[in-house]
């Protein structure tokens, strides 16, 4: 059994924490139209990791798919895993999330939508087409649309990279700044593109084909450390005390520092170690355990509560009151949907095997 990097799964919880509190936060202003200026602050604050955050899960995805060997598996064994552990979760999610907002707003989710769009839905990648067409979409964000993308590449990307490891490198290290820099042929931001986030997903996996067998010194570990807070301190500043911006940066110049920012915090946490005995070790894996049932399940949750809230006429105390209670509300419905979703692997699986 291959040992836990327990430094991942920190890094994963600090990007599922922050992208839960933005989407929190940025709901309060979209869809509740709240106006309370404290509500803006706590908004920035949260965006300020949010996009590195997603960031850096693309490159634990791609880090961990190597790491598990998963460029080893038969083809067949290899898309059949990454359907139990992504789809299956997905369909179970998106069912409950479809029967509340029923339930909660009292017409069928899409309804005047045509139906053949609901391919989009069965594919996982709603998130991204609901960009360019209508579509059924409800949970997942554009990360799941990316995410799908990624594993489906990835027996081609694991190939190329074993063969031909620098070319393809340099290919899409050209891809990215064609997209990022040069032209952008989509009609959504290329921050979105899941062309683009391969590249974020394939340097994950070469970033544990490179380093997977030896520790970053304490040192470099210390460098990153710092250069990650530094980057993190100068985004706050800023944002309160614009003057103090000493580079107008563009969204294109923002994404390549939040880049950066991402490899920094891989390297500072990856190799942290902790007692398996300890409790900051157990809530550790057990949120990044329940991670991606909170992707699933959190924005949606939040929709709804403000779409039927006048957050107007909220106070600093019933905001609060409503963010414990989606909090709670997304910890039930992650057990539920992780529950679930292994009753019927069980059921779909296991009895083959018999």
């Amino acid at each position: 059994m291959k040992k836990r990097i327990i430094g991942l799964d920190i890094l994963r919880d600090i990007g599922v924490v922050f992208i839960f509190f933005y989407h929190f936060f940025i709901e309060y202003i979209v869809t509740g139209q709240g106006t309370d200026g404290a509500m803006y602050g706590y908004n920035y604050f949260f965006n300020i990791l949010a996009r590195p955050a997603s960031i850096f899960l693309f490159l634990i995805s791609g880090y961990a798919l190597m790491y598990n060997h998963e460029d080893d598996l038969p083809i067949g064994k290899y898309y059949l895993r990454r359907f139990k552990g992504l789809f299956i979760p997905f369909y179970i999610a998106y069912t409950i999330m479809f029967i509340v907002c029923y339930i909660v707003n009292g017409q069928i989710p899409g309804v005047g939508i045509a139906r053949r769009f609901f391919i989009f839905t069965i594919t996982g990648t709603d998130g991204v087409a609901q960009m360019i067409y209508p579509t059924f979409y409800l949970i997942g964000e554009w990360f799941m649309s990316c995410i799908v993308v990624c594993y489906l590449l990835f027996p081609l990307l694991s190939w190329l990279h074993k063969r031909f490891r620098i070319v393809t490198f340099v290919v899409l290290v050209a891809w990215y700044v064609f997209l990022l820099l040069i032209h952008n042929p989509f009609s959504f931001t290329q921050l979105m593109n899941p062309l683009l986030i391969i590249v974020y997903f394939y340097i994950g996996m070469d970033l544990q084909t490179s380093f997977a067998d030896r520790e970053f010194s304490k040192s470099i570990r210390l460098v990153a450390a710092l250069f990650s807070i530094l980057i993190f301190v100068y985004f706050y500043v800023i944002g309160y005390i614009p003057s103090c911006a000493f580079l107008k940066l563009t969204q294109e110049a923002t994404e390549l520092i939040y880049f950066a920012w991402s490899i920094g915090l891989f390297v500072a946490l990856r190799d942290i170690n902790l007692k398996e005995e300890g409790l900051f070790y157990k809530a550790v894996t057990y949120l990044s355990g329940i991670s991606w049932f909170i992707i699933l399940m959190h924005h949606r949750i939040m929709i709804l509560f403000y779409s039927h809230i006048d957050a107007n006429s909220l106070s600093h105390g019933r905001i609060l009151l409503l963010l414990l209670a989606c909090i709670v509300l997304t910890w039930l419905a992650s057990e539920m949907v992780r529950i679930l979703s292994n009753k019927l692997k069980s059921l779909l699986f296991n009895r083959k095997k018999q």
